[in-house]
């Protein structure tokens, strides 16, 4: 009786057993993947067997590798768990193994590699021996060759078109394909038009340097990523720039080669005046900046600068346009005698905005320009600043400081009043000097007739004297003494 109670639950176990076991498969796994990245090769007890694992804890392990590449290939173990838990692992991935992340407790008798190589290629077969059974997986692995490509290839001149092209040689199509830079996914515009593995550059800047990423995701969870380094070949600014500046000061206008070419010693820019005025050669630093600097500008300087560099075959070129900010003072009205600043830009692009500030008076409001008119509030500021801007953006500014300037204008912080007074006591002083000026002058010309007129009288009593007695004016000039 005993014995047919042993025998009855033996079979019931067998049975048991045998529905959960699965049987190998004819049918080979394909794992794609990408040198240097890592692989899953997949080995997972079917969830809806949950008997069979209760005999997990008996199971034994073993993964075996054939490798294609080798001359004389043969099947090799390269991972082993028996029951008690211990494992033994291969030389080969030694180093690169871990086990499935559900663990074999769970069914899961994957292995991942970390990273995988081209030497990891070919096929692998896992027993799962449980105690009445087993499981076979049987899995070949293939690596892929990803790649992105630019057409046209090397660096791209700034403004020229470009296509990039991503892909990898898996013969299924893939799911998805996304573009991004820096984890920011590209959204189709003008300028950027991504198509699947393609992704078109209409106008490229020197802001698309740099490294563009791609993703492309099958259906079978293999996520192939790349990047590509985009090299972009111009000067900046990459539009044409204005730089505003105030007369007499130093600038420097820019001038730079795009980043991420390497060092390039040697290489020198030309500027060209405006206005046909000449040229000037310079050499470029470790910066790659070929700038031009110039000092105590003025406004006879301002204009549109060019700066060339020929590189690789190629003809690079920037504008950048210098604009000078004056401040005069003027009188203006119908009768010119209103006195006030007047604020330009040379040249005035019709963009720009100007707006006075007081910098040593902030109670008083800010003026909008080109002309400040110079009232009573507005003499009591030593310091005005003459602003330029381009919307809500300041470009450039110069301070005018009514207290230094000797000009007609009120220059210091008085009362006018008392300016009116002062002024017509100066000119009570100048009409008083000229009235004494005038009348030595008289005196001096009286002076001197009055002298001429007795030298002339003594001059000919002394030739009457010496005169002979018996001579008369006859013998005086008979022609024996003439020359």
């Amino acid at each position: 009786m005993v014995w047919e109670v042993r025998s009855l639950a033996q079979l019931l176990l067998l049975l048991l057993v045998d529905r959960g076991t699965q049987t190998p498969t004819k049918e080979v796994q394909v794992v794609w993947a990408k040198e240097g990245s890592p692989v899953q090769l997949p080995c997972i007890l079917s969830s809806n067997q949950p008997k069979l694992l209760g005999f997990l804890q008996k199971v034994t392990v073993t993964w075996q590798h054939w490798q294609d590449r080798t001359p004389q290939a043969k099947w090799y173990t390269v991972f082993r768990v028996e029951p008690g838990g211990l494992q033994s692992v291969g030389l080969p991935l030694q180093s690169r193994l871990q086990l499935g992340e559900l663990g074999f407790h769970k069914g899961d008798f994957s292995l991942w590699l970390h990273p995988a190589w081209l030497t990891d290629a070919g096929e692998y077969r896992v027993w799962a021996n449980f105690e009445t059974s087993h499981l076979i997986c049987h899995l070949r692995l293939h690596f892929g060759h990803a790649s992105v490509t630019a057409s046209p290839p090397g660096p791209i001149v700034t403004s020229d078109p470009v296509l990039l092209n991503c892909s990898f040689n898996r013969p299924d199509p893939p799911e998805a394909v996304l573009w991004s830079r820096g984890r920011v996914p590209i959204i189709p515009s003008s300028q950027h038009f991504p198509v699947g593995g393609l992704l078109f550059l209409a106008h490229v800047t020197l802001s698309d340097a740099g490294p563009w990423d791609c993703c492309i995701i099958y259906p079978d969870g293999l996520n192939v990523s790349l990047t590509y380094h985009l090299s972009v070949l111009g000067l900046e600014p990459l539009t044409q720039k204005t730089v505003y500046v105030g007369e007499g000061s130093n600038v420097e206008l820019p001038c730079h080669l795009s980043p991420g070419l390497g060092t390039m010693p040697g290489l020198i820019a030309q500027w060209t005046l405006p206005w046909g005025r000449g040229s000037f050669r310079v050499s470029g630093n470790d910066k790659r900046s070929f700038a031009l600097r110039l000092e105590h500008v003025s406004r006879a300087q301002a204009g549109t600068y060019n700066c060339s560099l020929s590189f690789q075959g190629y003809q690079l070129s920037a504008a950048v346009t210098l604009a000078v900010i004056t401040v005069t003072d003027k009188s203006f009205g119908s009768s010119r005698s209103r006195k006030g600043l007047l604020c330009e830009v040379t040249p005035m692009l019709k963009q720009e905005r100007i707006l006075w500030t007081p910098l040593d008076n902030q109670t008083l409001e800010n003026p909008p320009g080109p002309w400040l008119e110079l009232g009573h509030e507005e003499l009591q500021v030593d310091q005005w600043q003459c602003k330029v801007c381009q919307g809500t953006q300041q470009c450039g500014a110069v301070v005018y400081d009514l207290g230094l300037q000797g000009t007609g204008v009120r220059l210091s912080g008085r009362n006018p009043k008392a300016q009116k007074g002062e002024t017509q006591l100066s000119l009570f002083l100048i009409l008083s000097a000229l009235l004494v000026l005038f009348l030595g002058v008289g005196a001096a010309l009286l002076f001197l007739r009055r002298s001429q007129v007795t030298a002339g009288s003594v001059s000919a009593l002394e030739d009457a004297a010496s005169e002979p007695q018996g001579q008369n004016k006859a013998e005086k000039w008979s022609p024996e003494y003439q020359f």
